[in-house]
């Protein structure tokens, strides 16, 4: 049978036909689930609300339009409780809500729609149930206006990569009834809401009446009133908050009440705020009204802000109301009672002085701030321009305001070093008005900074420069590294003892914090036409730990002690097995591996972990083309997800010295004819009897070996060896592809108690519930096996010999690696329960399911070797497919509880489309051999029976199959 890979885009609106784009006018209520799509624009025409329990999805790209209505007749959308919008744009197609002629609009055209309204079931502090301002001239029905509730994980869905520009009408015949840019009406922490901007709003940028939700990435930018406002018991968390307001504009950066009436009321208001910049209208600026305070704290509101900076304001610092007669329910009272401070933050530039004393209003404000780590500092931005000159840009220069954060310790917060909102990278390029309408600097050129010399000091990298390492650099005497998302960092191209590599030492740790849009690459210094055979360019890295081993001695890493022979720069292992050395997440290292000393043997692995504890993150790493080893770990206890080895020389994974870590969804891909195993596995590095014994558990592994026709040059040895009494659990996971057994546990004539064979027999070496398929010495379980215990150990653990259905295995940049299984493997429904609450439960085994999670960050993508798409059986060549023959994708999609599939043939002839689930099964057939007639043919789909989730629909017409997804979300 010969296969052919048909490209689809999942989840991709594909239209019926190219046709320009229209306006779609929605002037009635949203009472059922509804998607906007951008090939249209969608005009409101009044105050649309979302009602009755209702979805609405905003494509990515979308523009929608306010209507010119005045007064009552003011256009605006409103997200009523029980319903929810799912706004998810991206940095290169932002959702965008403007006026309905925005042509030749600036920043000083303001009020020219409502706004957005949230409106959820969190709780508040009103002693009776509200109704939100503003809208409630239009309509008093609490349905449609009320807010609030006890459930403070109200979820009202998503806003991601949303601009919301020209709002702030004022409704009704008294003044004070505008809506804001974003209003969040007790809103619960179930809600995401990042990377949105309110951009000439009448009124206030943002106001939250109570809630909880939390919010990261917001921009307030030339708002008439407050650029944020809180009121009536908000709870909520935020980092990255960022305003600059207009010249002579008299609204404070931040307005923070407690409470709309009572202020006895509880629960009280206490938001967490860290890594805010707030840009005032200018020092000099001379407002209409009263400048008064970039910061305003009243109403028995508490708070904390911290890591932050303040600047360019024309009057005080803060105010903190301080009631006479009221001694308990005033903000004082909170400050007072260490609920209200200012931790860690930079002031620079007020009217009132150039002190924390001058810049505050009253005495116990400036004791507060003296007390709490903030300083005056000039943080040296790089522009703040209110002019559409390109001159705004509010990154920190000052290397003092880039490290000596302390981010609170809590998950929601990114662990950063810098002050303010912004490190080198500018994440409101692209997507914001600000940028659109020519207020952003360009990002200019990345410079590069050579490293020479050790780390000792916390440091920060920035996105803004390259980084070549220039030798072996030692982050050492405890100082943190933090790398800032989308950085790139080379190693010099020294050999042999000049060998170029980061070591990260005992009681340091590092920060390499990227994402899937900006991962943080670790390559070599000329890497411009490297592929995947250029191994050995630099070193690679090197984190080394605390975390106990089974040495006897105190052990200094393999490679690099060659260079160094200090315990201090090199040594590893201790008795902390709950030791931190930082979070590696999204980081792609490239062709590393030199080998190091007159010997050979000394090379570094592209990640090598000496003794580290579990207090580290690792999830999300690239090893692709080293000389050595993918990864190497030496003792320690360290879990690890997502991890991916390719195309690297030796040995894919590779364990030692007591090693006791957990892992899942872990991803190998040999190189033809590559000589080294998917996983080389021992107990110990001399001694076998040493403790703690080497026990890994590793979930959701997919290794696929050189070829099961490859020729290494060396012997092919078995995919998985495990030897030198360590023991281990690998359970759901594929292995496949290789020329030589699958496995071989080690059994040392003479020696009982301390081969892994040992282990084996003491229940303490063990694979469950996995498949394994192609292997070069045959097709059972006895075959692949290299001995016959091995083989008894496999059939009674739930393995079999089945093909898993990888949708393609290329080791060539033609796209055609896609490690997922198609959408009918047997892969789903097989997995077991991990019994550990570390791992994620999964109902398929390998590391893959419908998403392709190394797509966007990795050198596998980049360099052109991930594929998209399914592979069908066919006994036709791909020339020979009916190029005519499509499938598009369903409409709408997301879809409750029908939706429609079209197809187009060039002929009249017989189809079959059927719906499975994620595990497979079948879930209904739509046609079954019917003869349809040429062009396009469309079938209605109910999914009345059927529970939310995410469904694959499949074409089959003679020689052609074609697979999509759909999502079903009731």
């Amino acid at each position: 049978m010969k296969k052919v890979t048909l490209l689809i885009a999942a989840l991709m609106i594909v239209p019926a036909l190219a046709m320009a784009q229209t306006t779609v006018t929605v002037s009635s209520n949203i009472t059922e689930d509804t998607e906007w799509t951008s090939d249209n624009e969608y005009l409101l025409d009044g105050m649309i609300f979302v009602t009755d329990g209702a979805d609405l999805y905003i494509e990515a790209g979308t523009t929608v339009r306010g209507a010119a209505g005045q007064d009552l007749d003011a256009s605006g959308l409103v997200i009523t409780r029980g319903s929810r919008i799912f706004a998810e744009g991206t940095a290169d197609s932002p959702i965008i809500f403007t006026a309905e002629d925005d042509a030749n609009l600036t920043k000083d055209d303001v009020g020219e729609w409502g706004g957005i309204v949230i409106l959820g079931r969190a709780s508040t502090n009103n002693t009776v149930e509200a109704t939100i301002e503003g809208v409630n001239e239009i309509e008093s029905d609490p349905a449609l206006v009320g807010y609030g509730g006890d459930n403070d994980m109200d979820n009202s869905g998503v806003l991601r990569y949303v601009s919301i520009r020209h709002t702030g009408i004022n409704i009704g015949s008294s003044s004070g009834n505008e809506i804001q840019g974003l209003t969040l009406g007790a809103v619960g922490a179930g809600t995401t809401i990042e990377y949105v901007e309110s951009f000439a709003s009448g009124d206030d940028g943002y106001e939250w009446f109570g809630g909880t939700v939390n919010t990261k990435y917001l921009v307030s930018a030339f708002n008439n009133d407050d650029a944020f406002d809180w009121d009536q018991g908000f709870r909520g968390k935020g980092q990255f908050w960022f305003v600059i307001q207009d010249s002579d504009q008299a609204g404070r950066s931040a307005e923070m009440d407690g409470a709309g009436g009572d202020e006895t009321g509880t629960p009280f208001a206490y938001p967490v705020i860290s890594n805010a910049t707030y840009v005032g209208p200018g020092v000099s600026s001379t407002p209409s009204g009263d400048p008064g305070q970039m910061l305003e704290f009243r109403d028995n509101t508490g708070a904390l802000y911290t890591n932050s900076i303040f600047t360019d304001h024309p009057g005080n610092a803060l105010r903190v109301e301080d009631v006479d007669g009221v001694d308990e329910f005033d903000s004082r009272a909170r400050l007072e009672a260490d609920s209200l401070n200012i931790n860690n933050s930079v002031f620079f530039s007020f009217g009132t002085g150039n002190t924390l004393a001058d810049m505050a209003t009253n005495d116990y404000e400036a004791t507060m701030l003296n007390e709490n780590g903030n300083s005056v500092t000039d943080p040296q931005l790089g522009g703040i321009s209110r002019t559409d000159d390109a001159g705004l840009d509010p990154r920190p220069g000052n290397a003092d305001v880039l490290e000596g954060a302390e981010i609170p310790n809590d998950a929601f917060f990114s662990n950063v070093a810098y002050k303010g909102a912004f490190g080198g990278n500018n994440w409101l390029a692209g997507w914001t008005a600000l940028d659109q309408y020519g207020y952003l600097a360009a990002e200019g050129t990345a410079g590069t900074v050579t490293v020479s010399a050790n780390i000792t000091e916390d440091t920060y990298w920035t996105a803004d420069n390259e980084y070549l390492l220039d030798g072996m650099i030692f982050v050492t005497n405890g100082a943190d590294l933090y790398i800032e998302a989308g950085t790139t960092v080379r190693g010099a191209a020294g050999q042999d003892l000049d060998a170029s590599g980061l070591v990260i030492t005992r009681d340091s740790r590092i920060f390499a914090e990227g994402s899937p849009s900006n991962p943080i690459v670790f390559t070599a210094e000329e890497d411009a036409n490297l592929t995947k055979d250029d191994v050995g360019e630099w070193g690679g890295i090197v984190i080394l730990g605390r975390a106990s081993t089974n040495n006897t001695v105190e052990a200094t890493i393999e490679g690099v002690n060659e260079i160094e022979s200090d315990p201090a720069l090199v040594g590893y292992g201790g008795t902390d097995d709950m030791d931190d050395s930082g979070v590696l997440r999204y980081v792609s290292i490239r062709h590393t591996g030199i080998n190091i000393g007159s010997s050979s043997g000394n090379e570094i692995q592209g990640l090598t972990l000496g003794g580290v504890g579990a207090g580290t993150t690792i999830e999300y790493v690239e090893s692709f083309a080293s000389g050595d080893d993918g990864y190497e770990w030496f003792g320690g206890t360290v879990n690890t997800r997502y991890l991916i080895s390719a195309f690297n020389n030796d040995d894919a994974f590779d364990w030692d010295q007591g090693f006791r870590g957990k892992g899942q969804f872990w991803f190998v891909i040999q190189d033809s004819d590559q000589a080294g195993r998917s996983a080389e596995m021992d107990g110990a590095g001399g001694d076998e009897t040493g403790t703690p014994f080497a026990y890994p558990v590793i979930a959701n592994a997919t290794y696929i070996g050189p070829g099961s026709s490859s020729t290494p040059s060396g012997d092919p040895g078995q995919m998985l060896e495990f030897r030198d009494n360590t023991g281990a659990l690998y359970a759901n996971s594929v292995f496949t592809d290789h020329p030589g057994n699958a496995l071989r546990v080690e059994d040392v004539d003479g020696v009982d108690d301390f081969d892994s064979r040992a282990r084996l027999e003491a229940d303490s070496l063990n694979i469950n519930n996995s498949f394994f398929f192609d292997f070069g010495t045959g097709s059972t379980i006895a075959e692949i096996a290299t001995n016959d215990y091995e083989a008894t150990m496999l059939n009674e653990n739930g393995n079999s010999v089945t093909d898993p259905q990888l949708i393609g295995i290329s080791r060539t940049t033609d796209g055609g690696l896609d490690p997922r299984p198609v959408p009918t493997s047997p892969v789903y429904g097989a997995a077991g329960s991990m019994g550990d609450s570390w791992f994620y439960s999964t109902n398929y085994v390998g590391a893959f399911d419908g998403t392709n999670w190394a797509a966007g960050w990795t050198a596998l993508d980049a360099y052109g070797f991930l594929g998209d798409g399914v592979v069908t059986d066919t006994e036709e060549p791909v020339a020979e497919v009916p190029n005519a023959v499509s499938l598009n994708q369903n409409y709408p999609n997301p879809f409750n509880p029908t939706t429609q599939i079209s197809f187009t043939l060039p002929k009249a002839q017989q189809v079959t489309l059927k719906v499975y689930d994620m595990l497979g099964r079948e879930v209904a057939t739509l046609a079954n051999r019917e003869m349809f007639s040429s062009g396009m043919n469309t079938l209605n789909f109910n999914a009345s029976n059927l529970s939310s989730g995410l469904y694959i629909y499949r074409l089959t017409s003679g020689n052609v199959a074609i697979t999509r997804k759909m999502t079903l979300i009731k």
